[in-house]
């Protein structure tokens, strides 16, 4: 046991020294955790075995993982985004399978060997992708809108290609019906999980909040997610499927950004260590073996791959720009290309031989993803400016031309309608603007208008360059993602600008990390709150000087008069007003069996219960908590104020003396 702990610390040190280092250089983790089960793993030191528990443990990474993905992927969003899903997606996966297996063929591969090449080439890493898109918040760029809906369909095509091979295995005459089973299978689970998912769940996650306990609902979101992958797994298709067909549904309810939270940590603690064992599973001795063939299969990967998934998606009328970024953001082997080639080597399919050089190359090129998905923006910066051709003409260069002649100008991050009518206004009142956006079709319809609105990615410090940024008067930051408005904060920052900013917020939870990113911060639900009010003492005739005074004083005060109130009773609600306001209102009545009743706050040590007593109600008389020096009696009403968990112990505390 002794010994098992002393390599469990060492393992821990060696992934924590070499995460810490890819943060130092501003790689990301993945880098970090990858060379750990290099290190560490059978092939290098031995220090983490390669075991079942192990193998367990990685796989449900990818299973919360593939949930917190179907959560923000809601089966709306998923129909909406079919044209990449389904025609990206399945062309993708198609043409790379056809044009890797023609080149298996000639290098003397069979016809099933060339085709299982060409099918685990044809995979990406949903792990590796999504995850570093979305630590460096691309995720909602086009470019991860792409890469996004060509791993979803990889996904779904997962289920059939194990399925293949199982029957391969045993002979192609059951191949066809085999599939139709497992498609068959994939649909009666969705419809499975549609049911519970629209109708059971609900009232037991409303129950479940309703105990407000913290624990409960974490739990009862990891038993949503291991259901779901069970499910999945005892129908013969990939657990990771039936938790992202969880997520999906469950994504539609008020609870998805608690239970994003909870899932949270476990998936990232679990993530690392499933990058851990694909790092694990290299042998060093194919290098000598077979090295010609690792290096293959890995420019296949890695300059191959791009080059196919370009055309397909310039094919979409998509820029060349956001082609050329989400190819090389797919630049890679993939999760389930590796699960297909252990499967088939496993089940007889293919040999070692054939085998052991597409695993090291796979691995490879996973070790080489996170590097160039972090640099995927430079690369393409830089073969889009050693380009010829008019059409590939960087976005960065056209935005500079029309850019050239403004100075003092307000830039605006999203031409929704608040940015629109921001426009309108700044317009009227004589000040330049121009915008930037990345709706390619509302982009052409307001430019064909006249608008200054051009096509970029304001993430990105080049567009904010080359839109004349250094020169102007102010940023405006209308966009509802708080995560993306954040590094666009970061970035001006970066530059060394002190330009004044202001960035929208939507949600309250947001409003602290904006400020502290460096931008003013308009909370759209809290402003609308005093408009309204504002309107409605200017109609009961109260002079418009005292009205704006008073609510100038408010905004003054950071709103902090509007941040606290009564939660709705409602526990779906509840639980998005505190996730926006943590600090909540509450009243307790007095009864004669309290055992507050009779007491002073002295006496009761009010002040170390972490909550405000913010007015206490004795009949028609209110008395601000701060000013009561009398004993409570049944009857009084007490107003507190706190945080949820502090409220139910100063309540229990208040009533039963707990």
């Amino acid at each position: 046991m002794e010994h098992t702990i002393a390599q469990l610390v060492i393992v821990l040190a060696v992934g924590a020294a070499l995460v810490a280092l890819c943060q130092r250089f501003r790689l990301s983790p993945i880098v970090g955790y990858l060379m750990t089960g290099v290190l560490v793993g059978p092939w290098g030191t031995a220090w983490l075995p390669d075991g079942p528990v192990t193998q367990l443990l990685a796989e449900l990474g990818v299973v919360l993982l593939m949930f917190t993905i179907g959560l923000e992927f809601s089966v709306p969003r998923l129909l909406s985004a079919k044209r990449l899903v389904l025609g990206l997606g399945s062309a993708q996966v198609a043409v790379t399978t056809f044009l890797f297996g023609l080149a298996g063929l000639a290098l003397g591969l069979t016809v099933s060997q060339a085709l299982l090449a060409g099918v685990a080439l044809s995979m990406s890493s949903t792990a590796i992708v999504l995850k570093q898109l979305g630590e460096q918040m691309e995720l909602p760029t086009p470019h991860g809108r792409i890469a996004t809906g060509v791993l979803l369909f990889q996904d779904f095509a997962a289920v059939p290609v194990l399925v293949a091979i199982s029957v391969l295995a045993e002979g192609s005459a059951q191949l066809g019906s085999a599939m139709t089973l497992a498609l068959g299978k994939a649909g009666l689970v969705f419809a499975g999980l549609v049911v519970v998912g629209r109708w059971a769940l609900p009232p037991v996650l409303h129950w479940v909040a309703s105990t407000r306990s913290l624990e409960l609902f974490m739990l009862a979101s990891l038993l949503m997610v291991v259901s779901a992958a069970g499910v999945s797994n005892l129908a013969g298709l990939s657990p990771t499927l039936g938790a992202f067909m969880a997520g999906m549904l469950l994504g539609e309810t008020l609870f998805r950004h608690q239970i994003e939270a909870d899932i949270r940590p476990f998936r990232d603690l679990m993530l690392g260590l499933f990058f851990a064992t694909i790092g694990m599973q290299i042998d060093p001795t194919v290098f000598i073996t077979r090295p010609g063939a690792v290096v293959l299969v890995f420019i296949a990967l890695v300059i191959a791959k791009p080059l196919i998934l370009t055309p397909l998606v310039r094919a979409m009328r998509q820029p060349p720009v956001d082609a050329w970024r989400s190819g090389f953001s797919l630049a890679q082997g993939g999760e389930f290309g590796l699960l297909a080639v252990t499967n088939a080597l496993s089940l007889g399919v293919i040999d070692a031989p054939v085998a052991q050089p597409l695993l090291t190359g796979i691995i490879l090129s996973m070790l080489f993803a996170p590097i160039l998905l972090r640099f995927n923006e430079q690369v393409t910066a830089r073969l889009l400016r050693h380009s010829q051709s008019d059409d590939n003409q960087s976005i960065e260069s056209y935005i500079a031309s029309q850019s050239r002649d403004f100075d003092q100008h307000v830039i605006i991050c999203g031409y929704g309608r608040l940015g629109q009518n921001l426009q309108h206004i700044l317009t009227d009142a004589g000040i330049t603007t121009s915008a930037l956006d990345l709706d390619p079709e509302r982009v052409r319809q307001a430019a064909a208008a006249g608008e200054p609105v051009l096509y970029g990615n304001a993430t990105q410090p080049d567009i904010l360059r080359s839109a004349g940024i250094e020169r102007a008067r102010a940023l405006a930051i209308t966009l509802s993602d708080s995560a993306v408005a954040e590094r666009i904060i970061g970035q001006v920052r970066g530059l060394g600008l002190e330009l004044p900013i202001l960035a929208k917020s939507v949600h309250g939870r947001h409003d602290q990390a904006l400020i502290a990113a460096g931008a003013m911060v308009f909370p759209v639900d809290l402003e609308n709150s005093l408009a309204f009010a504002g309107q409605m003492l200017i109609m009961l005739d109260i002079p418009p000087s005292q009205v704006e005074a008073r609510l100038n004083e408010i905004r003054a005060l950071d709103y902090a008069p509007l941040r606290v109130f009564f939660h709705a009773a409602d526990a779906e609600q509840a639980a998005v007003q505190h996730l926006d306001y943590s600090q909540e209102l509450r009243t307790v009545v007095l009864s004669d069996d309290h055992y507050a009743t009779g007491q002073t706050l002295k006496e009761l040590q009010f002040d170390g219960l972490g909550i405000e007593l913010v007015d206490v109600r004795r009949g028609a008389i209110k008395v601000p908590g701060r000013l009561l020096d009398t004993r409570l009696r049944s009857g009084d009403v007490l107003v507190l104020k706190g945080e949820k968990e502090a409220l139910e112990n100063a309540i229990s505390r208040l009533t039963e003396g707990d």
